[in-house]
């Protein structure tokens, strides 16, 4: 015969102990990572890898999971009603929702920026202020009408509601409603980026094979850039995807032990016991996660990185280009653009008329027209005249000996403005290169800045 499960004083200890030791641990993290934040915020080489939306909203939610692990774990040593206990849940649910709504404010700006092109920049305040002002509007009326206090049922910190119906109905319109809100939102706005850069990768592929068929020439529109923008960065926006997952598998295991300890009225077996053990563990160590997911995100990495390499060398690590880029990417693409402007050749074609010593006009003499060099041309009456060809590159010594026209007079006195507007129509060329490059870095820094 079985015998019958007990919920003991030591067990009550047990699950107090794991929720106060957690928290500790997550507050403590927190502040470590928005320490490390504020150093590399500090120095300006370092400080422009952390310009993006998300990771400033990540950094508020690190704030809120730090507070929310303090008052976690001054909740946890207590063993008894005392008003405190009240004022400590309060300011739990605060940060809890507060952390909540931020990090669906992350899964909301991708989709804004990425599918409807918002600027990111411009909705950020409006993240923050809205987020906040739920948080109160959620969690003041509770506290108001004393919903928060010693759970008997339990024997911790929480509703106190001696009725298990208006419990419930506290806890589903003050807490779990509203998590479970966040979480759907975060799947949905998840779930619509992926299937738009789907939809718009396949558009792009069927625009391709039709231009290369037809020779059309059509160009993309600004969502297909924002789609190129988004490939560029596919790695950080991964990286970015992750907080609100995390934030969907927490609060939705959370939920599920909330509710179960509130149906079962208490615990009453071994099984509920465990699932206390697991709601206390995932409210302590939450800000553990997070502050984890700080510590990998690329762009706190990168600013690390240039800062260390800066002290080392005195020199930026960053170089020239904006902020956030995965360093081993912003190298790889310099060494590319490097080459390419090395390599550069550009064909100038120069048309100019000339006439032989009778005054009849000679063919026309071009400059990179194509054919073969010292292909000879012929004048009406055919007969040969000794015009080449030339190609002009860019970067390459001039040969004056190349030109020939039948007139050396003119000549010796043509050949100067020739090469110097050859050389200008190729500096021209290569300046119109660059500043296309400078215009898509800058519109990539753009793009990723609000993301």
């Amino acid at each position: 015969m079985s015998t019958p499960f007990v919920f003991t004083n030591e067990m009550d200890d047990v699950s107090n102990k794991l929720w106060e030791y957690t928290s500790i641990v997550g507050a403590a993290m927190c502040f470590v990572a928005l320490l490390a934040i504020g150093i590399v915020a500090l120095h300006p080489v370092s400080r422009r890898h952390l310009d993006r939306v998300s990771f400033r909203i990540l950094a508020y939610a690190l704030g809120a999971n730090m507070v929310f692990g303090i008052v976690n774990a001054v909740g946890g040593s207590f063993t008894g009603p005392t008003w405190r206990c009240g004022f400590t849940i309060w300011v739990l649910q605060v940060t809890l929702e507060m952390s909540s709504f931020l990090l669906f404010c992350i899964a909301l700006n991708m989709q804004l920026v990425i599918v409807h092109s918002v600027n990111g920049q411009k909705m950020e305040r409006y993240y923050m202020i809205g987020s906040t002002l739920m948080s109160l509007i959620i969690t003041i009326p509770a506290y108001a009408t004393d919903q928060y206090g010693w759970d008997t049922l339990v024997g911790d910190c929480w509703y106190k509601n001696p009725n298990q119906s208006q419990l419930l109905a506290w806890q589903i319109g003050t807490q779990l409603f509203w998590t479970l809100l966040t979480v759907l939102g975060e799947v949905v706005t998840s779930l619509t980026v992926i299937i738009y850069m789907l939809k718009q990768r396949n558009l792009v592929s069927k625009a391709v094979n039709v231009n290369a068929r037809y020779d059309t020439g059509a160009t993309s529109g600004s969502s297909n850039k924002r789609l190129e923008y988004a490939r560029h960065y596919k790695s950080v926006l991964i990286r970015i995807a992750l907080y609100p997952l995390a934030s969907c598998v927490i609060n939705l295991l959370s939920v599920m032990c909330v509710l179960h300890a509130t149906f079962t009225g208490g615990v009453h077996s071994l099984n509920d016991y465990h699932i206390l053990l697991l709601s206390d563990f995932l409210y302590g160590g939450r800000a553990v996660v997070y502050a984890f997911l700080t510590a990998v995100d690329p762009s706190f990495l990168a600013a690390w990185r240039a800062l260390i390499a800066h002290e080392r060398s005195g020199k930026s690590y960053s170089g020239q280009y904006g902020s956030g880029f995965p360093l081993s990417t912003r190298d790889h693409q310099s060494a590319q653009l490097q080459s390419h402007q090395s390599k550069l050749a550009v064909q100038v074609n120069l048309a100019r008329a000339h006439y032989d010593d009778g005054g009849i006009e000679l063919a026309n003499m071009n400059y990179g027209g194509g054919g073969k060099d010292n292909e000879p041309i012929y004048d009406d009456n055919g007969v040969h005249s000794p015009v080449q060809k030339v190609d002009i590159l860019s970067g390459a010594d001039m040969n004056p000996s190349l030109v020939a026209i039948s007139d050396p007079i003119k000549a010796a006195d043509q050949r100067p403005v020739v090469i110097q507007q050859a050389r200008f129509d190729v500096e021209r060329m290569r300046g119109q290169k660059d500043n296309e490059e400078k215009t898509h870095r800058r519109e990539l820094d753009k793009f990723q800045r609000q993301i």
